[in-house]
């Protein structure tokens, strides 16, 4: 019966992880046996490399102990802490961290917003209508929904702090 058997077979000869096995050898005429790496070189940007850098959204906090930036998609890029966050406990740095970055996170989708609500503009889509699939569907905010969502914060969080 198949369901009584299972996959591995200690008594098996055959070695089932050897899919796994991705050497390659080098042959005996290469002066070297590290010449297999060279396809691996690292991808280095030339001053011909035209590339735009990719916007970061930062958000730091009043008392400036943490300061978070974002990617466009809204992954989180870098956190900076100042040497004030030392003072602080693991739990409250912790979720000091995790507020910011959620600012930022944000930031950087309502961006996204803007971006994708300009280009729907340009192929003549209604705003009324894009807006809305992008609030309801994307679940993207609007930048003045996100310019909201942190004078809320900032204004509840950090009321009476005079850092």
């Amino acid at each position: 019966m198949v369901g009584d058997s299972s996959p591995y077979e200690p008594d098996d000869e055959v070695d089932n992880l050897s899919a796994l096995d991705f050497y390659q050898p080098v042959p005996s005429d290469d002066e070297s046996d590290l010449a297999a790496l060279d396809a691996f070189v690292p991808y280095v940007q030339g001053e011909d490399d035209a590339v735009e850098p990719e916007p970061l959204f930062t958000v730091t906090n009043p008392p400036g102990t943490v300061t978070v930036s974002a990617h466009l998609d809204g992954r989180v890029q870098h956190i900076e802490l100042s040497p004030r966050a030392a003072h602080m406990s693991e739990r409250e740095l912790a979720e000091e961290i995790v507020v910011i970055a959620d600012l930022a996170t944000l930031d950087a989708k309502s961006a996204q917003y803007m971006y994708m609500l300009d280009g729907m503009r340009e192929q003549g889509h209604d705003d009324p209508v894009t807006r809305d699939f992008l609030q309801r569907d994307l679940d993207l905010p609007t930048p003045e929904e996100a310019r909201a969502r942190r004078a809320e914060v900032f204004a509840t969080r950090y009321a009476g702090s005079h850092e």
